[in-house]
Protein backbone atom coordinates (compact mmCIF):
# COMPACT_ATOMS: atom_id res chain seq x y z
CA UNK A 1 0.00 0.00 0.00
CA UNK A 2 3.00 2.64 0.64
CA UNK A 3 4.44 1.84 -2.57
CA UNK A 4 1.22 2.59 -4.02
CA UNK A 5 1.22 5.98 -2.47
CA UNK A 6 4.55 6.98 -3.24
CA UNK A 7 3.88 6.39 -6.56
CA UNK A 8 0.79 8.19 -6.62
CA UNK A 9 2.44 11.14 -4.94
CA UNK A 10 5.35 11.17 -7.80
CA UNK A 11 2.50 10.81 -10.65
CA UNK A 12 0.14 14.16 -9.08
CA UNK A 13 3.01 16.56 -8.49
CA UNK A 14 4.54 17.48 -11.57
CA UNK A 15 8.16 18.62 -10.17
CA UNK A 16 8.87 14.80 -9.25
CA UNK A 17 8.17 13.92 -13.14
CA UNK A 18 11.38 13.60 -15.30
CA UNK A 19 11.60 16.11 -18.43
CA UNK A 20 9.03 15.81 -20.70
CA UNK A 21 9.87 14.62 -24.21
CA UNK A 22 8.29 13.05 -27.11
CA UNK A 23 9.56 9.55 -26.89
CA UNK A 24 8.05 7.82 -29.61
CA UNK A 25 9.45 10.35 -31.92
CA UNK A 26 12.52 11.64 -30.22
CA UNK A 27 13.53 8.77 -27.79
CA UNK A 28 17.08 9.46 -27.89
CA UNK A 29 16.46 12.75 -27.25
CA UNK A 30 14.56 12.12 -23.44
CA UNK A 31 16.91 12.69 -20.46
CA UNK A 32 16.51 9.89 -17.66
CA UNK A 33 15.35 10.91 -14.08
CA UNK A 34 18.00 11.43 -11.70
CA UNK A 35 18.39 11.64 -8.12
CA UNK A 36 15.44 12.27 -5.93
CA UNK A 37 13.22 11.69 -8.79
CA UNK A 38 14.40 8.17 -9.32
CA UNK A 39 14.99 7.66 -6.17
CA UNK A 40 11.53 8.05 -5.24
CA UNK A 41 10.50 5.51 -8.05
CA UNK A 42 12.76 2.92 -6.98
CA UNK A 43 11.44 3.20 -3.69
CA UNK A 44 8.18 2.83 -4.51
CA UNK A 45 8.73 -0.01 -6.72
CA UNK A 46 10.85 -1.61 -4.08
CA UNK A 47 8.40 -0.95 -1.31
CA UNK A 48 5.90 -2.69 -3.94
CA UNK A 49 7.85 -5.80 -4.45
CA UNK A 50 8.50 -6.39 -0.78
CA UNK A 51 4.86 -6.55 -0.18
CA UNK A 52 3.87 -8.27 -3.04
CA UNK A 53 6.36 -10.95 -2.25
CA UNK A 54 5.35 -11.56 1.37
CA UNK A 55 1.75 -11.99 0.12
CA UNK A 56 2.73 -14.13 -2.58
CA UNK A 57 4.08 -16.31 -0.08
CA UNK A 58 2.06 -15.89 3.30
CA UNK A 59 -1.15 -16.44 1.67
CA UNK A 60 -1.23 -20.24 0.31
CA UNK A 61 0.46 -21.34 3.25
CA UNK A 62 -1.75 -19.58 5.87
CA UNK A 63 -4.95 -20.61 4.33
CA UNK A 64 -3.24 -24.17 4.11
CA UNK A 65 -2.83 -23.95 7.62
CA UNK A 66 -6.59 -23.81 7.97
CA UNK A 67 -6.87 -27.65 7.80
CA UNK A 68 -6.92 -30.18 10.55
CA UNK A 69 -3.65 -33.17 9.91
CA UNK A 70 -5.92 -35.32 11.03
CA UNK A 71 -8.81 -34.76 8.36
CA UNK A 72 -8.23 -37.42 5.77
CA UNK A 73 -9.65 -34.77 3.11
CA UNK A 74 -6.93 -32.11 4.21
CA UNK A 75 -5.17 -32.45 0.92
CA UNK A 76 -8.76 -32.26 -1.75
CA UNK A 77 -9.32 -29.53 0.87
CA UNK A 78 -6.18 -27.64 0.30
CA UNK A 79 -6.25 -28.27 -3.75
CA UNK A 80 -9.28 -26.54 -3.56
CA UNK A 81 -8.58 -23.28 -1.45
CA UNK A 82 -5.06 -23.31 -4.01
CA UNK A 83 -7.63 -23.20 -6.66
CA UNK A 84 -9.92 -20.72 -5.84
CA UNK A 85 -6.77 -18.74 -4.65
CA UNK A 86 -5.38 -18.50 -8.12
CA UNK A 87 -9.22 -18.01 -9.56
CA UNK A 88 -9.37 -14.85 -6.70
CA UNK A 89 -5.88 -13.50 -8.27
CA UNK A 90 -7.16 -13.69 -12.21
CA UNK A 91 -11.02 -12.18 -11.06
CA UNK A 92 -8.50 -9.72 -9.60
CA UNK A 93 -6.43 -8.98 -12.64
CA UNK A 94 -9.42 -9.09 -14.88
CA UNK A 95 -11.10 -6.44 -12.82
CA UNK A 96 -7.95 -4.13 -12.57
CA UNK A 97 -7.09 -4.73 -16.35
CA UNK A 98 -10.60 -2.92 -16.91
CA UNK A 99 -11.50 -0.60 -14.43
CA UNK A 100 -7.48 0.55 -13.29
CA UNK A 101 -6.35 1.10 -17.17
CA UNK A 102 -9.42 3.13 -18.18
CA UNK A 103 -8.68 4.91 -14.49
CA UNK A 104 -4.91 5.44 -15.59
CA UNK A 105 -5.78 6.81 -19.35
CA UNK A 106 -8.88 8.95 -18.60
CA UNK A 107 -8.31 10.51 -14.87
CA UNK A 108 -4.67 10.12 -14.57
CA UNK A 109 -2.07 7.74 -13.26
CA UNK A 110 -2.35 9.52 -9.71
CA UNK A 111 -5.56 8.41 -9.24
CA UNK A 112 -5.34 5.17 -10.62
CA UNK A 113 -2.37 4.31 -8.32
CA UNK A 114 -4.40 5.72 -5.15
CA UNK A 115 -7.01 3.51 -6.48
CA UNK A 116 -4.83 0.55 -5.90
CA UNK A 117 -3.82 2.04 -2.64
CA UNK A 118 -7.55 1.88 -1.35
CA UNK A 119 -8.15 -1.18 -2.79
CA UNK A 120 -4.81 -2.69 -0.61
CA UNK A 121 -6.45 -1.30 1.98
CA UNK A 122 -9.88 -2.68 1.62
CA UNK A 123 -8.00 -5.85 1.62
CA UNK A 124 -6.08 -5.36 4.49
CA UNK A 125 -8.95 -4.66 6.48
CA UNK A 126 -10.76 -8.01 5.23
CA UNK A 127 -7.90 -9.44 5.99
CA UNK A 128 -7.24 -8.79 9.55
CA UNK A 129 -11.06 -8.69 10.46
CA UNK A 130 -10.77 -12.76 10.72
CA UNK A 131 -7.54 -13.17 12.74
CA UNK A 132 -9.66 -13.92 15.85
CA UNK A 133 -11.10 -17.01 13.59
CA UNK A 134 -7.87 -18.23 12.02
CA UNK A 135 -5.85 -21.19 12.80
CA UNK A 136 -2.68 -20.25 14.30
CA UNK A 137 -0.18 -23.51 13.47
CA UNK A 138 3.60 -22.87 15.34
CA UNK A 139 6.47 -23.65 13.37
CA UNK A 140 7.96 -27.34 13.85
CA UNK A 141 11.32 -27.46 15.17
CA UNK A 142 13.83 -24.67 15.96
CA UNK A 143 14.38 -21.70 13.51
CA UNK A 144 13.83 -21.54 9.42
CA UNK A 145 14.57 -24.30 7.97
CA UNK A 146 16.78 -22.33 5.52
CA UNK A 147 19.03 -21.26 8.90
CA UNK A 148 19.00 -25.24 9.70
CA UNK A 149 19.92 -26.09 5.84
CA UNK A 150 23.39 -23.17 5.84
CA UNK A 151 23.89 -24.79 9.50
CA UNK A 152 24.36 -28.22 7.76
CA UNK A 153 25.82 -26.79 5.00
CA UNK A 154 28.79 -24.71 6.99
CA UNK A 155 29.28 -27.94 9.81
CA UNK A 156 29.87 -30.58 7.12
CA UNK A 157 32.22 -27.98 5.62
CA UNK A 158 34.16 -27.49 8.84
CA UNK A 159 33.81 -31.48 9.18
CA UNK A 160 36.98 -32.70 7.19
CA UNK A 161 36.13 -36.56 7.46
CA UNK A 162 32.69 -35.92 6.31
CA UNK A 163 32.34 -37.60 3.02
CA UNK A 164 28.69 -36.28 2.32
CA UNK A 165 25.51 -34.28 3.96
CA UNK A 166 24.43 -38.43 4.84
CA UNK A 167 27.60 -38.73 7.29
CA UNK A 168 27.02 -35.85 9.31
CA UNK A 169 26.56 -35.70 12.53
CA UNK A 170 26.30 -32.44 14.57
CA UNK A 171 26.99 -31.48 18.07
CA UNK A 172 24.76 -29.46 20.47
CA UNK A 173 25.08 -25.54 19.71
CA UNK A 174 23.84 -23.20 21.74
CA UNK A 175 21.99 -19.88 19.91
CA UNK A 176 20.81 -16.71 21.47
CA UNK A 177 20.30 -18.81 24.89
CA UNK A 178 18.23 -21.78 23.19
CA UNK A 179 19.53 -25.05 22.95
CA UNK A 180 19.11 -26.38 19.17
CA UNK A 181 20.05 -30.51 18.85
CA UNK A 182 20.84 -31.04 15.35
CA UNK A 183 20.69 -34.11 14.07
CA UNK A 184 20.39 -36.66 11.00
CA UNK A 185 16.90 -34.89 10.23
CA UNK A 186 18.43 -31.79 9.61
CA UNK A 187 21.06 -33.84 7.17
CA UNK A 188 18.19 -35.78 6.22
CA UNK A 189 16.08 -32.02 5.23
CA UNK A 190 19.48 -30.48 3.57
CA UNK A 191 19.81 -33.45 1.42
CA UNK A 192 16.24 -33.60 -0.19
CA UNK A 193 16.78 -30.10 -0.59
CA UNK A 194 19.79 -30.43 -2.88
CA UNK A 195 18.44 -33.23 -4.75
CA UNK A 196 15.94 -30.76 -5.34
CA UNK A 197 17.81 -27.81 -6.58
CA UNK A 198 18.33 -29.47 -9.97
CA UNK A 199 14.86 -29.32 -10.48
CA UNK A 200 14.86 -26.01 -9.77
CA UNK A 201 17.53 -24.72 -11.56
CA UNK A 202 15.68 -26.19 -14.53
CA UNK A 203 12.38 -24.84 -14.15
CA UNK A 204 14.04 -21.14 -14.01
CA UNK A 205 15.33 -22.04 -17.78
CA UNK A 206 11.94 -22.89 -18.74
CA UNK A 207 10.75 -20.15 -17.23
CA UNK A 208 12.94 -17.23 -19.09
CA UNK A 209 11.50 -17.89 -22.58
CA UNK A 210 7.86 -17.33 -21.67
CA UNK A 211 8.67 -14.06 -19.33
CA UNK A 212 10.17 -12.61 -22.58
CA UNK A 213 7.32 -14.46 -24.67
CA UNK A 214 4.76 -12.55 -22.57
CA UNK A 215 6.15 -9.49 -22.52
CA UNK A 216 7.09 -9.14 -25.94
CA UNK A 217 3.77 -10.16 -27.57
CA UNK A 218 2.03 -7.75 -25.24
CA UNK A 219 4.60 -4.76 -26.18
CA UNK A 220 4.12 -6.26 -30.10
CA UNK A 221 0.32 -5.48 -29.90
CA UNK A 222 1.07 -1.76 -30.02
CA UNK A 223 2.22 -2.19 -33.54
CA UNK A 224 -0.97 -4.18 -34.35
CA UNK A 225 -4.34 -3.07 -35.24
CA UNK A 226 -6.36 -3.53 -31.69
CA UNK A 227 -10.03 -3.35 -33.29
CA UNK A 228 -12.01 -5.47 -34.65
CA UNK A 229 -15.54 -4.27 -35.58
CA UNK A 230 -17.12 -2.90 -32.33
CA UNK A 231 -14.43 -4.08 -30.34
CA UNK A 232 -11.70 -1.93 -29.83
CA UNK A 233 -9.19 -2.72 -27.08
CA UNK A 234 -7.64 0.60 -25.64
CA UNK A 235 -4.35 -0.19 -25.20
CA UNK A 236 -1.37 -2.64 -25.05
CA UNK A 237 -0.93 -2.99 -21.55
CA UNK A 238 -4.85 -4.49 -21.52
CA UNK A 239 -3.87 -7.46 -23.91
CA UNK A 240 -2.73 -8.63 -20.49
CA UNK A 241 -6.44 -9.54 -20.06
CA UNK A 242 -6.33 -12.02 -22.94
CA UNK A 243 -3.93 -14.85 -21.20
CA UNK A 244 -5.55 -13.94 -17.96
CA UNK A 245 -9.08 -14.57 -19.02
CA UNK A 246 -7.49 -17.87 -20.93
CA UNK A 247 -5.92 -18.44 -17.12
CA UNK A 248 -9.16 -17.80 -15.16
CA UNK A 249 -10.89 -20.74 -17.13
CA UNK A 250 -8.36 -22.98 -17.33
CA UNK A 251 -7.91 -23.82 -13.64
CA UNK A 252 -11.03 -25.00 -13.22
CA UNK A 253 -11.54 -27.04 -16.51
CA UNK A 254 -8.19 -28.46 -15.70
CA UNK A 255 -9.67 -29.69 -11.99
CA UNK A 256 -13.22 -30.88 -13.42
CA UNK A 257 -12.12 -31.61 -16.86
CA UNK A 258 -8.77 -32.71 -17.66
CA UNK A 259 -7.90 -34.42 -14.99
CA UNK A 260 -10.37 -36.93 -14.55
CA UNK A 261 -9.30 -38.06 -17.64
CA UNK A 262 -5.97 -38.30 -17.31
CA UNK A 263 -6.79 -40.01 -13.84
CA UNK A 264 -8.71 -42.34 -15.67
CA UNK A 265 -5.64 -43.33 -18.49
CA UNK A 266 -2.57 -42.47 -16.01
CA UNK A 267 -4.16 -43.83 -12.74
CA UNK A 268 -2.34 -40.88 -10.62
CA UNK A 269 -4.37 -39.27 -8.56
CA UNK A 270 -3.68 -36.34 -9.51
CA UNK A 271 -3.97 -37.10 -13.57
CA UNK A 272 -0.20 -36.16 -13.89
CA UNK A 273 2.76 -36.11 -11.59
CA UNK A 274 4.79 -32.46 -11.04
CA UNK A 275 7.51 -33.38 -12.90
CA UNK A 276 5.44 -34.74 -15.82
CA UNK A 277 2.98 -31.33 -15.94
CA UNK A 278 5.67 -29.11 -15.68
CA UNK A 279 7.38 -31.14 -18.73
CA UNK A 280 4.16 -30.67 -20.41
CA UNK A 281 4.03 -26.62 -20.04
CA UNK A 282 7.60 -26.39 -21.02
CA UNK A 283 6.59 -28.26 -24.61
CA UNK A 284 4.06 -25.68 -25.10
CA UNK A 285 6.31 -23.16 -24.09
CA UNK A 286 7.70 -24.40 -27.49
CA UNK A 287 4.77 -24.26 -29.28
CA UNK A 288 4.18 -20.51 -28.60
CA UNK A 289 7.43 -19.47 -29.39
CA UNK A 290 7.29 -20.98 -32.98
CA UNK A 291 3.77 -19.72 -33.54
CA UNK A 292 4.76 -15.99 -32.04
CA UNK A 293 7.57 -16.72 -34.92
CA UNK A 294 4.80 -17.13 -37.39
CA UNK A 295 2.57 -14.33 -36.42
CA UNK A 296 5.09 -11.91 -36.69
CA UNK A 297 6.81 -13.10 -39.70
CA UNK A 298 3.40 -12.58 -40.94
CA UNK A 299 3.13 -8.99 -39.10
CA UNK A 300 6.49 -8.04 -40.64
CA UNK A 301 5.69 -8.67 -44.37
CA UNK A 302 2.35 -6.92 -44.07
CA UNK A 303 3.93 -4.13 -42.41
CA UNK A 304 6.55 -4.22 -45.18
CA UNK A 305 3.81 -4.04 -47.71
CA UNK A 306 2.09 -0.87 -46.01
CA UNK A 307 5.67 0.74 -46.12
CA UNK A 308 6.11 0.88 -42.08
CA UNK A 309 9.23 -0.56 -42.19
CA UNK A 310 11.13 2.86 -43.32
CA UNK A 311 12.10 5.82 -41.25
CA UNK A 312 9.46 7.70 -43.24
CA UNK A 313 6.66 4.71 -43.69
CA UNK A 314 3.07 5.61 -42.83
CA UNK A 315 -0.30 3.66 -43.19
CA UNK A 316 -2.92 1.69 -40.64
CA UNK A 317 -0.85 -0.54 -38.25
CA UNK A 318 0.02 -4.64 -39.47
CA UNK A 319 -2.90 -7.32 -39.06
CA UNK A 320 -4.98 -7.69 -36.33
CA UNK A 321 -4.07 -8.08 -33.05
CA UNK A 322 -6.47 -10.96 -32.37
CA UNK A 323 -3.45 -13.10 -34.19
CA UNK A 324 -1.82 -12.72 -30.84
CA UNK A 325 -4.81 -15.11 -29.36
CA UNK A 326 -3.40 -18.81 -29.88
CA UNK A 327 0.09 -17.81 -28.50
CA UNK A 328 -1.81 -16.66 -25.55
CA UNK A 329 -3.76 -19.66 -24.96
CA UNK A 330 -0.47 -21.40 -25.27
CA UNK A 331 1.11 -19.16 -22.72
CA UNK A 332 -1.23 -19.72 -20.60
CA UNK A 333 -1.31 -23.46 -20.63
CA UNK A 334 2.42 -23.25 -20.10
CA UNK A 335 1.70 -20.93 -17.15
CA UNK A 336 -1.17 -23.10 -15.68
CA UNK A 337 1.12 -26.44 -16.19
CA UNK A 338 4.84 -25.74 -15.26
CA UNK A 339 4.21 -23.61 -12.72
CA UNK A 340 1.25 -25.72 -10.89
CA UNK A 341 3.61 -28.43 -11.29
CA UNK A 342 6.12 -26.91 -9.87
CA UNK A 343 4.44 -25.78 -6.54
CA UNK A 344 2.50 -28.86 -6.62
CA UNK A 345 6.47 -30.49 -6.87
CA UNK A 346 7.63 -28.97 -3.87
CA UNK A 347 4.37 -29.66 -1.58
CA UNK A 348 5.00 -33.26 -2.19
CA UNK A 349 8.39 -33.65 -1.90
CA UNK A 350 10.10 -31.17 0.36
CA UNK A 351 10.27 -32.21 4.10
CA UNK A 352 7.19 -31.47 6.16
CA UNK A 353 9.39 -28.22 8.03
CA UNK A 354 10.29 -26.57 4.28
CA UNK A 355 6.50 -26.65 2.42
CA UNK A 356 5.62 -23.68 4.60
CA UNK A 357 7.66 -21.89 1.69
CA UNK A 358 7.45 -23.76 -1.33
CA UNK A 359 5.18 -20.89 -2.40
CA UNK A 360 7.82 -18.14 -1.74
CA UNK A 361 10.39 -21.11 -3.74
CA UNK A 362 8.60 -20.66 -6.71
CA UNK A 363 7.97 -16.69 -6.55
CA UNK A 364 11.79 -16.79 -6.38
CA UNK A 365 12.26 -18.84 -9.27
CA UNK A 366 10.12 -16.66 -11.28
CA UNK A 367 11.94 -13.27 -9.95
CA UNK A 368 15.12 -14.66 -10.89
CA UNK A 369 14.07 -15.57 -14.65
CA UNK A 370 12.19 -11.89 -15.16
CA UNK A 371 15.37 -10.52 -13.71
CA UNK A 372 17.06 -12.44 -15.89
CA UNK A 373 15.37 -11.61 -18.98
CA UNK A 374 17.36 -8.09 -19.58
CA UNK A 375 20.66 -9.89 -19.58
CA UNK A 376 19.18 -12.40 -21.87
CA UNK A 377 17.96 -9.05 -24.51
CA UNK A 378 21.27 -7.30 -23.99
CA UNK A 379 23.37 -11.13 -24.92
CA UNK A 380 21.41 -11.73 -28.21
CA UNK A 381 21.15 -7.92 -29.25
CA UNK A 382 25.25 -7.73 -28.66
CA UNK A 383 25.63 -10.96 -30.98
CA UNK A 384 23.21 -10.42 -33.87
CA UNK A 385 24.93 -6.87 -33.49
CA UNK A 386 28.30 -7.94 -33.86
CA UNK A 387 27.28 -10.23 -37.01
CA UNK A 388 25.02 -8.16 -38.86
CA UNK A 389 27.72 -5.35 -40.47
CA UNK A 390 27.09 -2.78 -38.46
CA UNK A 391 23.28 -3.02 -38.66
CA UNK A 392 21.63 -2.93 -34.95
CA UNK A 393 20.60 -5.56 -33.28
CA UNK A 394 17.31 -8.15 -33.40
CA UNK A 395 15.33 -5.95 -30.16
CA UNK A 396 17.65 -2.39 -30.87
CA UNK A 397 15.06 0.41 -31.07
CA UNK A 398 11.47 1.57 -30.59
CA UNK A 399 10.37 0.31 -33.92
CA UNK A 400 9.15 -3.12 -33.77
CA UNK A 401 8.17 -2.67 -37.69
CA UNK A 402 12.02 -2.41 -37.72
CA UNK A 403 12.91 -5.17 -34.96
CA UNK A 404 13.40 -8.60 -36.23
CA UNK A 405 11.51 -10.38 -33.27
CA UNK A 406 10.44 -13.28 -35.86
CA UNK A 407 14.24 -14.41 -35.36
CA UNK A 408 13.91 -13.55 -31.66
CA UNK A 409 10.91 -15.68 -31.02
CA UNK A 410 12.66 -18.51 -32.50
CA UNK A 411 15.51 -18.01 -30.46
CA UNK A 412 13.38 -18.81 -27.49
CA UNK A 413 11.55 -21.74 -29.42
CA UNK A 414 15.74 -23.18 -29.77
CA UNK A 415 16.27 -22.29 -25.49
CA UNK A 416 13.43 -23.59 -24.57
CA UNK A 417 14.31 -27.10 -25.96
CA UNK A 418 17.15 -27.25 -24.64
CA UNK A 419 15.72 -26.25 -21.35
CA UNK A 420 13.43 -29.08 -21.77
CA UNK A 421 15.87 -31.52 -22.62
CA UNK A 422 17.74 -29.95 -19.59
CA UNK A 423 14.98 -30.66 -17.15
CA UNK A 424 13.90 -33.88 -18.73
CA UNK A 425 17.32 -35.09 -17.36
CA UNK A 426 16.93 -33.78 -14.21
CA UNK A 427 13.66 -35.08 -13.55
CA UNK A 428 14.31 -38.44 -15.06
CA UNK A 429 17.07 -38.49 -12.48
CA UNK A 430 14.94 -37.68 -9.37
CA UNK A 431 12.36 -40.12 -10.44
CA UNK A 432 14.70 -42.99 -10.71
CA UNK A 433 16.07 -41.92 -7.52
CA UNK A 434 12.92 -41.59 -5.77
CA UNK A 435 11.67 -45.43 -6.77
CA UNK A 436 15.27 -46.64 -5.55
CA UNK A 437 14.26 -45.21 -2.40
CA UNK A 438 11.16 -46.44 -1.89
CA UNK A 439 11.99 -49.99 -3.12
CA UNK A 440 14.46 -49.87 -0.23
CA UNK A 441 12.04 -48.77 2.45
Amino acid sequence: MQGYMLLALQAHFPALHPETCAIDEEPNSCEAARGWKLTLLYLGLFMFAVGEGCMRACVPSLGGDQFSDSDPKKPQLRSTFLTRLKLANSIGAMIGLAFLVWIENNLGWDIGFMTCALAVLVGLLVAASGCPFYRMQKPSGCGSPLTRTLQVLITSSNQKSAANVDDIELQDTNTQGHVFKSGTNQADETRVLIQMLPIFISCFLVYLPFVLLMTLTIQVGRAMDRGAGAIQIPSAASLIAIPTAFHTLMQPCYDRILTPLLRTATGHQHGATPLQRIGAGSACGIAAACVAALVEARRLNVAEQRGLTTSTGTGVPALSVFWLVIQFFLLSVMDTASFGGLAEFIRSEAPSAMKSIAPAVQSCVAGLAAWSCCAFIHLVNRMTRSGGGGDGGWLDGTDFNRARLDRFFLSLGAFELLALVNYTFWARRYARKLRRVSTVV
